[in-house]
């Protein structure tokens, strides 16, 4: 199984392979299916079948794959990701039944006996990603959250993240979307950030909540947030579809 995660890997491009560092979402829009799988190697080389046909391709759509670490108590083990760099590209209503590779990779997930737990549909409202971090960060830690006044939030936390960059405590990638459908537990917001491997995740994640300015920033966002459950990931492959070449 090493040998097929290692040549998948290979083959797919990390999902932030673009140059730069990205205020502004770099990305239109974000599906994403979370999984209920026994099979997730075999899951993996279903996506990296249906990647390869070029059915995504088309549209300029990516796609990734990831598995949990930790997760709450729905059952997913897994989670697929759909890139989507502006709403031209996103599906037409009959591409599951109309489209070849479609049917095809719809067919091999039932086989596989997968089970759909939640789908999220998200737009971007901050991404930031450094050229450092590219092909480097595997694990993220995810915030699902339901906020009352999004632009107060977002302005406070993007404060938040700057103080906590000019003192050396944030995360090297990051990013906050606004859901827009689907999801869980009536969320509007989902944070998430990267890090390169669990023992750095756990490692800064004790220095960024021991900080004073995270204390500060609970305390002023207490009124207009709550944090519903949080998630780890681990990326197990990904493709862009030349999005951002």
């Amino acid at each position: 199984m090493k040998r097929i995660l290692a040549s998948l890997t290979l083959f797919l491009a990390p999902l932030y392979g673009f140059a730069g560092h990205h205020e502004e979402p770099p990305i239109g829009y974000v599906l994403t299916q979370t999984i209920k799988s026994d099979n997730v190697p075999e899951t993996l080389m279903a996506a990296a079948k249906f990647l390869q046909s070029g059915a995504l391709a088309k549209r300029g759509v990516g796609m990734g794959l990831y598995s949990f670490n930790a997760n709450s108590g729905n059952g997913a083990t897994a989670a697929i990701d759909y890139y989507y760099p502006n709403a031209e590209a996103m599906p037409p209503a009959d591409v599951i039944t109309a489209s070849g590779p479609h049917v095809d990779f719809f067919n091999s997930m039932r086989e596989l006996g997968n089970e759909v737990v939640a789908s999220t549909l998200m737009a971007p409202v901050v991404e930031v990603i450094p050229n450092e971090t590219l092909g480097v960060n595997k694990v993220f830690y995810v915030y699902y959250l339901t906020v009352t006044d999004a632009a107060a939030y977002a302005s406070s936390w993007k404060a938040l993240m700057a103080e906590l960059k000019q003192a050396d405590l944030a995360p090297s990638s990051y990013g906050l979307r606004e859901i827009i459908a689907g999801g869980e537990n009536g969320e509007t917001h989902v944070i998430w950030m990267g890090f390169p491997s669990m023992a750095t995740l756990v490692t800064q994640f004790k220095a960024i909540n021991a900080s004073d300015m995270v204390a500060e920033f609970r305390a002023q966002a207490a009124g207009m947030r709550s944090v519903s459950r949080t998630a780890i990931s681990s990326q197990l492959a990904v493709d862009t579809a030349a999005m951002f070449d």
